[in-house]
């Protein structure tokens, strides 16, 4: 969710102010030392240069993109701002050139995305009317005396407005979402011909959708693997979608969250098995530092929160994108943040980079970092600053990494290098080979280094230690140690080698470690005392390995949930204070408690005010018992069942219920009780796409027939307390009185909300019904 970003006299102040000071000190290229890069504190990022508003067409800042011509390079960033859309040449980044603007189709706004597919630019607003603009990119070759004010080559007209356009370049699709169809979830259009767009179907079962990726599925799901699928943040949970057949999506899956404000946006990882997505709201309205939502995707059909990564700072986080292992985060006033992703599997991230473009102040508002771009090949990452224009920065890190560990011995062990911390005319050297290994390097396209290691003996199955060294024309270095596995192929057959697990191979010689076993859900909960960063705890298997972790926590007096799906066995759970009076301390207590979800049992558990000193273990084994419907009679049966869960489901005649509002439209439907939502005992629905509509519905003042009489009274007939100008219309018009009056507090005149001023909560009721008419 993006709102008032811009509705504060100080922001205007500060970046006009902030405009001159650059303009004046036209500040260059400088390194991050000891914290600090030209006067921002910043960690294992450049700065690079720094583009007022002023300077790229004026206006807020808002979404940011890029585009490299695959001609000469070149690369350019692409920049929405509330009018329209900028276009930067920054084949030299630290003197970047203002290439020219598109203006926005119609009216201005402060939500702007756009996203490329080829040489075409996609770009969408909140605007109504709006649509979809689309761009030729090569356009920007030709620009000899910039800026200059081009035109769109195409338009999509399918929806009005739309938050976001997300484009899956795999399949040539851009999925408008949050838009003024299909119920704000997908709108699925084929971009093959980029001038000529065509819709190709929608998704609309879970409603409206933020922000999403699509992509061509290649994770470990095989039943999937190949299929277009669109994971979406469709504001309470993340929802996946096989939109494979657009005209016949297939909703996978929707997971919630116990903490959920507002799910806004995530990225998956490169191997499809994680998805990290953020909630703009939960630092705003709980107070908890920036958090990232941390999910493993591995089964598309039921995935599930891993942990959460919680941050420093308690700023807002806005907008994330992944590449390779480092995730790049604009969390508004904590600006660009980076984290390492190698532990993800255990629930955890490191951040190991920032630039802090809000250097005055974390705290949790809407300014700042709007977005980021982190796909150049250069390595330049390029930030979105609302109110103060374009930064342009370099992350100076050198990673090493292999996609794959575990290799045969005539196999090549494929070592990628990431050697952005280095200058031009990088060197490498490979030592902790074996004698008759060989390696070769070659630049690839996005600008990394491939490290080709062939000539393995065959053998017994043998580990190495490989260390990469690159050493640029300056003499700096980096360097990084990977390890890798080596097998032979000829005479050992790969497979799960235990003969109790779902997936046992007989054939197999040499585990792969792909063994699964059965497993079960378990919840721990866990209230903070007054000293949470003390506390921390985590779950062992029998062999002593952590399999799940948590902690130290932020917030006092919170209660935090972690739950995950622990293969049947025993285990041993430790909870551990670092000062050593347990969970207890000035008569703040806390408490925790572990449950089995099927049966509610309790595993372990401290109540409120147990003072265990520096450590509390608990010994479990799960599963207690086996719940189910015994009744074969029953339309879900389970014949592993232990237990009689007393859930055992019959048929019974229900209608469909699509807007949840407990009255149903329609012919009958046989369905297996109790009834759930979706459904409905009735068919007395007069409107089943709106749930404020069914008989004995209070009026909403919207000017519809709420309660089905028939007849439009009382409370239903249409009020307007938005409309400050009275011209029978919610525009900017309305917008700017309500901002002229900001800070009233008495005999207010733009009083939206009736509290007797004029405040923040005016401005937000009056855009939750901005376009509407009175």
């Amino acid at each position: 969710m993006k709102f008032f970003n811009t509705f504060s006299p100080l922001a205007f102040t500060g970046a006009f102010a902030l405009s001159i000071l650059f303009s004046s000190l036209a500040l260059g290229q400088t390194p991050c030392v000891n914290g600090s890069a030209a006067g921002y504190p910043c960690q294992n990022v450049d700065f690079l240069s720094f583009m007022p508003g002023t300077q790229i067409g004026g206006g807020e800042m808002n979404d940011i993109w890029g585009w490299t011509d695959p001609l000469d390079g070149t690369e350019y960033v692409i920049i929405g701002r509330a009018s329209g859309t900028s276009f930067v040449d920054i084949s030299d980044p630290v003197n970047p050139v203002y290439v020219g603007d598109l203006p926005a189709s119609g009216a201005s706004s402060i939500w702007r995305d756009i996203k490329v597919d080829g040489n075409y630019a996609y770009i969408v607003s909140e605007a109504s009317g709006h649509g979809m603009q689309i761009f030729d990119l090569t356009k920007l070759r030709d620009v000899l005396s910039p800026p200059v004010i081009f035109t769109e080559d195409a338009h999509y007209s399918g929806w009005g407005n739309a938050h976001n356009v997300v484009i899956n370049e795999a399949s040539n699709r851009a999925y408008g979402v949050g838009t003024n169809t299909s119920s704000g979830g997908l709108h699925i259009v084929d971009i093959s011909n980029p001038l000529a767009p065509v819709i190709m179907g929608d998704f609309a079962l879970d409603g409206y959708t933020h922000d999403a990726q699509v992509v061509n599925y290649n994770g470990p799901d095989a039943a999937y693997v190949g299929r277009e699928i669109a994971f979406a943040c469709n504001e309470n949970s993340v929802t996946i979608v096989d939109v494979t057949i657009p005209t016949d999506a297939i909703q996978l899956s929707r997971t919630t969250y116990a903490s959920s404000q507002y799910t806004h946006q995530g990225w998956l990882t490169e191997d499809h098995r994680y998805f990290l997505s953020n909630d703009e709201l939960d630092e705003y309205y709980t107070g908890v530092n920036t958090t990232t939502f941390i999910w493993d995707v591995s089964d598309l059909n039921a995935p599930f929160l891993v942990g959460t990564y919680v941050s420093t700072t308690p700023a807002i986080d806005h907008n994330l994108y992944i590449k390779g292992n480092l995730c790049y985060q604009s969390n508004y006033r904590a600006g660009l943040r980076i984290t390492n992703l190698d532990n993800l599997a255990s629930g955890t991230m490191t951040e190991v980079g920032y630039f802090d473009v809000y250097p005055s102040s974390d705290a949790a508002l809407f300014n700042g970092s709007w977005s980021n771009y982190p796909y150049f090949s250069s390595g330049v990452v390029a930030v979105s600053h609302i109110e103060q224009g374009l930064f342009l920065l370099k992350p100076n890190f050198f990673n090493v990494s292999i996609a794959n560990d575990f290799i045969c011995y005539n196999e090549v062990a494929a070592i990628q290098v990431d050697a952005q911390s280095l200058g031009a005319g990088t060197s490498f050297t490979v030592s902790g080979l074996p004698i008759g290994a060989t390696y070769t390097s070659s630049i690839q396209a996005d600008g990394t280094t491939l490290i080709s290691v062939t000539g393995f003996p065959q053998g017994a199955l043998t580990s190495y230690s490989i260390t990469v060294t690159g050493t640029d024309a300056a003499g700096a270095t980096g360097e990084g140690t990977i390890g890798v596995t080596v097998f032979d192929c000829i005479n050992d057959i790969l497979g799960c080698i235990d003969s109790t697990a779902l997936n046992y191979n007989p054939s197999a010689t040499l585990d792969d470690g792909s063994c699964t076993y059965p497993c079960t859900n378990i919840t721990f909960s866990l209230t903070t005392d007054n000293y949470p960063g003390e506390t921390t705890w985590d779950i062992s298997d029998a062999t002593g390995i952590i399999v799940l972790s948590g902690g130290p926590y932020p917030a006092t007096q919170t209660l935090y949930t972690t739950s995950a799906c622990l293969e049947n066995g025993c285990y041993t759970l430790s909870v551990h204070d670092a000062y050593g009076d347990g969970m207890a301390w000035g008569g703040v207590q806390g408490s925790y408690s572990l449950t089995e979800d099927a049966t509610g049992t309790v595993l372990a558990q401290i109540v409120a005010g147990s003072a265990f000193g520096t450590l509390a273990t608990h010994q479990f084994c799960i599963p207690t018992s086996i719940p189910g419907c015994t009744d074969t009679t029953a339309c879900n049966f389970d014949p592993t069942a232990t237990v009689d869960s007393g859930a055992c489901q019959y048929t019974v005649t229900a209608y469909l219920d699509n807007d949840n509002d407990g009255f149903g439209f329609g012919p009958a439907v046989a369905i297996c009780a109790p009834i759930t939502l979706g459904y409905s005992a009735n068919n007395t629905d007069c409107d089943d796409t709106s749930n404020t509509i069914y008989p004995g519905a209070i009026g909403t003042g919207a000017g519809l027939d709420n309660n089905c009489d028939g007849t439009v009274s009382g409370a239903e007939i249409l009020t307007c307390p938005a409309d400050v100008n009275g011209d029978g219309t919610l525009t900017v018009s309305d917008l700017l009185l309500i901002l002229s009056d900001f800070g009233c507090t008495s005999g207010c005149s733009s009083d939206v909300n009736g509290d007797g001023s004029v405040t923040v909560a005016d401005v937000l009721e009056f855009l939750s019904v901005f376009g509407s008419p009175c």
